[in-house]
């Protein structure tokens, strides 16, 4: 089995039940808010250890591309609070379909900013 197929897999099993567990959390009544910030510092941290761990530190190629780092952990932040408030006001088995429609935007930024062609596949 390829790598990239392993790791999608490990991805897949994991953000479902991310979702799960955010609901649980969200129903039992933890504030959305609060476990957007309590989530996002145990990403933080995860992040980091994966970052000194695994990709050995790579400062040298990362400086130019930190402002698009902080848009992306803006956007993230965002998601993830709205991810976590639509969980306490809808119902899980239809939130989290609904938001993994997301690739879609990425296709079409693709598509009208980067010449990117989408296929069937």
């Amino acid at each position: 089995m390829p790598l990239w197929l392993i790791l999608a897999l490990c991805c897949i099993f994991s953000w479902g039940i991310w979702g799960f567990l955010a609901k649980l959390a969200t129903a039992k009544g933890m504030h959305p808010v609060a476990l957007s910030a309590i989530s996002s510092l145990t990403t933080a941290l995860t992040a980091w250890a994966a970052f000194f761990f695994l990709a050995g530190a790579p400062w040298n190629k990362t400086y130019g591309h930190i402002p698009f780092a902080l848009i992306i952990g803006i956007l993230g932040s965002v998601g993830a609070i709205t991810f976590f408030l639509a969980l306490q006001h809808g119902r899980a088995s239809l939130v989290v379909p609904l938001s993994a429609l997301y690739p879609a935007i990425t296709i079409l930024l693709s598509f009208f900013f980067l010449g990117g062609r989408p296929n069937p596949l």
